[in-house]
């Protein structure tokens, strides 16, 4: 009977429908061994199957700040009152205008664990942000250094110790989960499930076939690999503004040095932008930077976008050209493998996003599905278009 129906098909509609079954299977494949890898590891983490280290190491916060005198005084509090036996904070202004200074002058008062230091505003040569990682990094005292962003407040006060527990030997950098604050409206809506897609993205391919960027809103690693003579990861870019961090972590990954911190505890949540800037440059500067990637994660990344797409499509088409044929057989099975789909795609992020403790997406991800990857595309146009921009102006 099957048989009957198959041959019965043209041609072109059967080509169709193997096209379809096989990216189906290459998405579902996709889902199950790279998706869920953060999901697994959650679960490896809840019964005492992620190496961790019972002698956590010291910790030095390095804080990046720029006229964010406010997201300064409500954050700094939490990183200060932070459970870890041995860390400092180190604020790093770059040539803020508004009350910074005073602030961080109240905070000296308050702690003796803090510091602060300042990029000069007359510099035009280098990257900002990566004059600030470095400047960061020359000031902290301790073995490991964490990147963060005034702007961001650690989920719960065991932040620290979520990151710091990983450094067992052979890891060198630890990245972990970011997400935007809630707030209401579709826009904002829909920014808050792109940066979160992209850090699953990130993160789940990390954990499976190699390095695939980091976010310097909460980032780690070895101060021993950053002056590493080996290492030019820093040097090598610095003639572009972003990338202090993706690149970075790129540059220093050897394979298995580079983990993921995957618990509700190591969570960073950025405070968003009303205008969507810092959500559109991160956009473009992401874009750009893509193009210094390694080879295998970028390629993984681009096969999810691009089959997921063709799947979706040629999915629908197989259904509507069935139906119009009266093949209700066919026509069942694409929708059947389209809901399949459907579900699996919108359950993995749901499930993370519970055991992370963050606001969970539950039919967003369809919403968004055929969306996304044209945002992609447009982002990728406008860094190709405005490539200049990225290098750092320099004087003569």
């Amino acid at each position: 009977m099957v048989s009957e129906i198959w041959l019965s098909l043209p041609l072109w509609l059967q080509g169709l429908c193997i096209g379809f079954v096989s990216l189906w299977l290459v998405q579902i494949i996709y889902l199950f061994v790279v998706r869920m890898r953060p999901l697994w590891r959650m679960r490896q983490d809840s019964s005492h199957r992620v190496p961790v280290t019972e002698q956590l190491p010291s910790i030095s916060v390095v804080v990046y700040a720029h006229n964010q005198s406010n997201e300064l005084m409500q954050n700094l509090p939490l990183l200060l009152d932070s459970d870890y036996p041995d860390f400092e904070v180190i604020v790093v202004d770059d040539g803020s205008t508004d009350d910074t200074e005073m602030v961080l002058r109240r905070m000296d008062q308050r702690s003796e664990h803090f510091f602060h230091t300042t990029v000069a505003e007359r510099i035009r040569t280098v990257s900002h942000h990566k004059l600030a990682m470095l400047l960061g990094v020359k000031a902290a005292h301790n073995d490991v250094v964490l990147l963060t962003q005034a702007q961001c407040m650690p989920a719960t006060p065991q932040w620290l110790r979520s990151i710091g527990r990983l450094f067992v030997d052979r890891v060198d950098a630890v990245i972990g989960p970011v997400v935007y604050e809630s707030r209401s409206g579709v826009f904002n809506l829909f920014r808050q499930w792109d940066f979160f897609d992209r850090m699953l993205s990130s993160m789940s391919i990390t954990l499976s076939v190699g390095t695939f960027g980091g976010w310097s809103y909460n980032m780690a690693f070895r101060k021993e690999v950053f002056y590493a003579d080996h290492n030019r990861a820093l040097q090598r870019h610095l003639g572009l503004h972003p990338g202090e961090d993706d690149l970075f972590l790129s540059e220093v990954s050897k394979g298995d040095n580079v983990t993921v911190a995957c618990s509700a505890d190591s969570v960073v949540v950025v405070k968003q932008s009303p205008d969507a800037y810092d959500w559109k440059n991160e956009r473009l500067n992401r874009a750009f930077t893509h193009g210094y990637y390694r080879c295998l994660p970028l390629f993984i990344y681009r096969l999810d976008v691009i089959t997921r797409v063709l799947c979706i499509l040629s999915g629908l088409g197989v259904a509507v050209m069935a139906g119009l044929m009266q093949s209700w057989w066919v026509m069942g099975v694409a929708i059947g493998l389209l809901l399949i789909y459907a579900v699996t795609y919108v359950l993995i992020p749901y499930f993370t996003a519970q055991r992370l403790s963050v606001h969970r997406y539950r039919l967003v991800p369809l919403a968004y599905v055929l969306y996304l990857p044209w945002v992609d595309l447009y982002y990728k146009v406008m860094a190709a278009i405005k490539s200049h921009q990225f290098y750092v102006s320099r004087i003569d």
